[in-house]
């Protein structure tokens, strides 16, 4: 994405920074995913060094965080190259005010400029509301299917992907 911020009324989308951290872990929360302001911040520094992945935030005049997004870029080797939405949240207090959309616009943008042709999410079946937001987004549902995950290191308690497993 360009170095550009997104502005308008009083809220600005922007590539997030590490002092972001802090601020995503209580949007993550609002969704129910347990994120340490550690694992945030390795995040961010792994996507500001990576030219295929970007976190945005969006960001209030007095410099709250609403909202936040992660796009990457995946390679697969049956389907090929595309973007793909990793998380999007918009804080409880602010949906409904366009922000989810401006967010879902700048990833539009950085992914254009990257030449990738197309952009996909996934909503848990649960999250009605979400599916509707997609769709006025431009998106088609394609495809239903279930999902399975392997802890890789078993007992360790270490995987905080185990931890809001039961919440996506």
């Amino acid at each position: 994405m360009s170095t550009r911020h997104h502005q308008s009324a009083a809220t600005t989308i922007r590539p997030a920074q590490i002092e972001d951290a802090g601020g995503v872990v209580e949007l993550l929360g609002q969704l129910g995913y347990v994120r340490s302001s550690a694992s945030v911040r390795r995040c961010i520094r792994a996507s500001a060094s990576d030219p295929e992945s970007i976190i945005l935030v969006a960001a209030s005049a007095d410099g709250q965080l609403t909202g936040c997004l992660q796009v990457v870029v995946t390679r697969r080797l049956a389907e090929g190259d595309r973007g793909e939405i990793a998380s999007l949240v918009v804080g409880a207090d602010q949906r409904g005010r366009g922000i989810g959309a401006r967010l879902v616009q700048a990833a539009v943008e950085h992914l254009r400029a990257l030449k990738v042709a197309d952009l996909r999410v996934r909503c848990n079946v649960k999250r009605e509301r979400a599916h509707r937001f997609y769709e006025r987004q431009g998106f088609r549902r394609t495809k239903t299917q279930a999902v399975f995950d392997r802890p890789l290191h078993p007992g360790d308690g270490s995987s905080t992907a185990r931890q809001d497993r039961s919440r996506r």
